[in-house]
């Protein structure tokens, strides 16, 4: 059995350094939790990203809208939200009602309340991180991870599967500032075991349940998978064949309880440090 990746020590981490900033500041930080509709996904994160934020000593500011509601109207409640003074970030829970564009609606929130750091403003940041950026959140996430268990990436064969705008391109910038030696693969690549074969590092985030086979690896590879979905049973898997990849490779995230739990500390984290650049 390969060495674990967890992400609860991770998130305990930051979770403790969130408390220890909250309680440095003057008022209770908060965060306005922006659903639209009943969607249950929607409501599952909703109700686990303000259980967290609480748990690190943050207000939650539940923003719940009608499905019905119009774009414009939409726009004009989010404007209230980035001019309200005491809400000191935003995160926009997904699905939203194809009324509602996705790339639209992000670019409607302040750049600087932007927790989850959609907004192309945050996006673009990604090309020259620097310390405290609002880049995607679970991008960052990874990072967090990666640092914590002291892997360094300069000079790493790194594959990274999944080349979407809000996970793996982002990613992928991140990557690169740390001098990884970077390929990123999509559905198009062709013959994908001989990238990862022969991968340092092998990030998967792209929604297929048992993509990454054993086959697909070397016993000196560490896996990090980002993805989330669920088998027949219901069960939340990544995407990684995890009960024959994990008995090869040197270390592994687990799903669920990888980077999925460092996300959600990394939320708390960021409302703390926002409210603590302004009060």
């Amino acid at each position: 059995m390969s060495k674990l990746l967890k992400g609860k020590p991770v998130a305990d981490d930051i979770l403790q350094r969130t408390k220890n900033l909250v309680a440095s500041l003057s008022a209770v930080p908060q965060v306005a939790l922006v659903r639209v509709g009943v969607d249950p996904a929607a409501k599952g994160y909703q109700r686990s990203a303000a259980n967290v934020l609480q748990q690190a000593g943050l207000k939650t500011v539940p923003v719940v809208f009608d499905s019905q509601i119009t774009f414009s109207e939409f726009e004009s409640q989010v404007t209230q939200l980035n001019e309200d003074q005491q809400i000191d970030a935003i995160l926009l829970l997904e699905p939203l009602p194809e009324s509602l564009p996705l790339d639209a609606v992000q670019d409607l929130l302040d750049p600087c309340k932007d927790i989850d750091g959609v907004t192309r403003a945050n996006l673009g940041s990604t090309l020259s991180p620097r310390s405290g950026d609002l880049v995607p959140l679970t991008a960052a996430a990874v990072l967090e991870l990666l640092n914590f268990y002291e892997f360094n990436l300069r000079g790493v064969e790194v594959v990274l599967i999944g080349d979407s705008l809000t996970v793996g391109r982002p990613l992928a910038n991140l990557l690169l500032a740390q001098n990884a030696t970077l390929t990123v693969c999509d559905k198009y690549t062709k013959q994908l075991f001989e990238h990862t074969v022969q991968a340092q590092l092998v990030i998967t985030a792209v929604g297929q349940p048992n993509l990454l086979t054993a086959d697909m690896v070397n016993k000196d590879t560490v896996v990090v998978d980002v993805g989330t979905n669920y088998d027949e049973a219901g069960k939340l898997v990544g995407d990684v064949d995890f009960a024959q990849v994990s008995q090869k490779v040197q270390a592994i995230t687990p799903v669920p309880g990888g980077v999925g739990a460092i996300t959600t500390a990394l939320l708390a984290y960021r409302a703390a440090r926002i409210a603590s650049q302004g009060k």
